[in-house]
């Protein structure tokens, strides 16, 4: 069985302690998992991932300490610094709006591409979506007055610009 570990989880900012364990910095401090985490993939892109076993995932805020089983040693974990950690979107709780990073944005009614979704504010109670442009970023509202249609299995959303969101 293959997996696509297609959501991006954050990255490893530094290691922690001397017996391997490495602090992560999430892309949300709302992601909750549907299970126990026992696997996450690891590498510079989504393209180019290799699976690591884990002992422990433990959240703490926009934060996490992660514990890879054959990582033993503040030199070996010294050595994955920078690098992303992925794992399966569908391991995502879905109420979540983070659920929605890696989707493609698509303006109505011309179907023009704007760009991806590459984070989500959810520190407000006005959830946002931060969407990487071609010349930048832009930020819509999660609210239905923009949000038109979200193809979950085409990983894709519909919006709806008002002048001033334009890219």
């Amino acid at each position: 069985m293959s997996i696509e570990a297609n959501f991006p989880l954050g990255f490893v900012k530094k290691s922690r302690g001397l017996k391997g364990e490495l602090l992560v910095s999430l892309i949300s401090a709302n992601i909750e998992f549907e299970e126990r985490i026992r696997t996450v993939w690891l590498g510079n892109s989504a393209n180019h991932l290799r699976p690591w076993n884990v002992e422990y995932l433990r959240i703490q805020g926009s934060s996490a300490f992660l514990k890879l089983n054959d990582v033993n040693s503040r030199k070996e974990a010294d050595y994955l610094k920078g690098i992303n950690i992925f794992i399966p979107g569908s391991w995502i709780i879905h109420n979540s709006p983070v659920q929605f990073i890696g989707y493609q944005v698509y303006s109505e009614p011309d179907h023009e591409y704007i760009g991806e979704v590459y984070e989500v504010d959810d520190r407000d109670p006005q959830k946002r979506l931060i969407v990487k442009t071609e010349s930048g970023e832009m930020i819509i509202p999660l609210v239905d007055e923009f949000i038109r249609l979200i193809d979950t299995r085409k990983r894709q959303i519909q919006v709806t610009l008002i002048d001033g969101m334009d890219q």
